[in-house]
């Protein structure tokens, strides 16, 4: 699926309406200051997604500053959604500068079924981003309602152009951390805020943070995604064109040509903004449980692969170690693969994840989601009552111990054998088998496996 996440849809008069809108509105005169300006309705919009293979599109406004128009594009904007539920994602257009009235046409938009709010403009809306009390009301409401925010951003150095503004990197960053459990999406690759990604504290107060391609061919090389990627991770890279400004095709080859592996790449192009879908009317697409009462085991990931969604299996990925070492260790007494998850059941073994939401990279989870599905997974362990629930990864089991458990400092921990007992489950841990694990080799993993079921011999003397 590719998801063009920054699509911008206007009502098709606008064209004709310069002289009006631009004396009303402040966004319009500094994006068009002269007449003639790239425009399209959903029609055009649809008709050139389906031309460059476009699944979904996110069509937003432009942070208009009257509000009478903004209420007239966004209305717009939710009969197209409503038109074209499986095509167009609608984010509306408010002002923060508005107060109340920006809660209100907020929350309107949102029961009508728009899926977030975005483009906001801090310069031409005439609000500071950082400002926690400007910014305080229309973040609760998203925050309450679990909706993205897009957010203009700019570059500090560089050229001009029509509405570039200066909401540059220190101010997004203090409006990150002055919201950490909003999800925020920075357009225009965040002004370059995922290069400095790299300093943990930066990348501490990004943890809900994603950055769109939007307009990217205008400001920089595809080296510049690859960097992003290697700073901030992939999984926090969304597909954007800014369309009309620009094409879809121009902005697919641009990602494509930046370097990145075939996995980083399908993600930008669409996985990645599987929670601006899913905010809408999509279910989470993610895998199943394999669980049952009474299983002997119960193994447990930090989260999905999205190699392993495409699949629908788990560990899937031909790369990942997980299905070569539980045949070596006979774990099950023969040999077996991603097809198999399901029917292991059946040899007491059952799957299921800390996250249910997939990433490419676990550095794509956010502290949000293990505060919502860490105490599930707990509540499943509890229903079902495992012997062993076996988590792979320190990581994974230190995310549940605090998000599930509430253990904030679970001190040194090592493989293996647990103190802890969740309900009547003991607790193992193995090493992770990503193939990013270069630490243990195959039979390292293969032991580690071996240890396990030895443990599960013994609880069932």
């Amino acid at each position: 699926m590719i998801v063009d996440s920054h699509c911008h849809v206007v009502p098709p008069d606008f064209g004709s309406r310069h002289d009006e809108l631009a004396a009303r509105d402040a966004t319009y005169a500094a994006l068009f200051p002269e007449p003639g300006g790239r425009f399209a309705d959903a029609e055009t919009l649809l008709r050139d997604m389906d031309t460059a293979g476009i699944d979904r599109a996110v069509a937003m406004g432009f942070g208009w500053t009257d509000p009478d128009l903004a209420a007239e594009a966004n209305d717009y904007l939710l009969q197209a959604a409503a038109n074209h539920p499986d095509r167009i994602i609608a984010f509306a257009s408010v002002n923060p500068a508005w107060g109340d009235a920006a809660v209100r046409e907020a929350s309107r938009c949102l029961d009508a079924g728009a899926t977030g709010i975005g483009e906001i403009h801090a310069d031409s809306q005439r609000f500071d981003i950082s400002d926690a009390v400007v910014m305080a009301p229309l973040m609760a409401l998203l925050r309450a309602r679990n909706a993205p925010i897009v957010v203009h951003a700019s570059e500090p150095v560089g050229h001009q152009y029509p509405g570039k503004g200066s909401t540059t990197p220190p101010g997004l960053l203090k409006f990150a951390a002055n919201f950490p459990e909003n999800r925020i999406v920075f357009a225009h690759l965040g002004g370059g805020l995922p290069f400095y990604a790299a300093m943990p504290e930066v990348a501490e107060a990004l943890q809900n943070v994603w950055y769109d391609t939007a307009a990217l061919p205008f400001l920089y090389r595809p080296t510049a995604i690859a960097a992003a990627a290697m700073t901030a991770g992939a999984d926090r890279i969304l597909f954007g064109t800014d369309y009309p400004l620009l094409t879809h095709r121009r902005v697919i080859d641009y990602v494509r040509s930046s370097g990145l592996p075939e996995d980083d790449l399908d993600a930008i192009m669409g996985s990645n903004a599987s929670f601006l879908v899913t905010a809408g009317s999509l279910p989470l697409q993610t895998l199943p449980d394999h669980l049952r009462p009474g299983l002997d085991i119960v193994l447990v990931g930090l989260n999905p692969s999205t190699r392993s969604i495409q699949a629908g299996h788990y560990f899937a990925n031909p790369r990942n170690r997980f299905w070569p070492a539980v045949s070596a260790a006979k774990l099950v007494g023969r040999p077996v693969g991603p097809d198999d998850d399901a029917a292991l059941l059946a040899d007491g073994v059952g799957f299921t994840d800390v996250v249910k939401r997939p990433t490419s990279q676990a550095s794509g989870l956010t502290a949000a989601d293990y505060r919502r599905d860490a105490p599930a997974l707990r509540e499943k362990l509890l229903r079902h009552a495992p012997r062993i629930a076996c988590f792979h990864g320190l990581t994974a089991y230190r995310a549940y111990l605090r998000h599930g458990e509430g253990i904030k400092n679970a001190g040194n921990l090592e493989l293996g054998r647990q103190e802890l007992v969740i309900g009547a489950s003991r607790v193992f841990v193995l090493p992770n088998p990503s193939p990013a694990n270069a630490r243990y080799s195959l039979d390292d993993l293969a032991w580690w496996y071996r240890e396990l079921n030895r443990w599960r011999t013994e609880l069932t003397l």
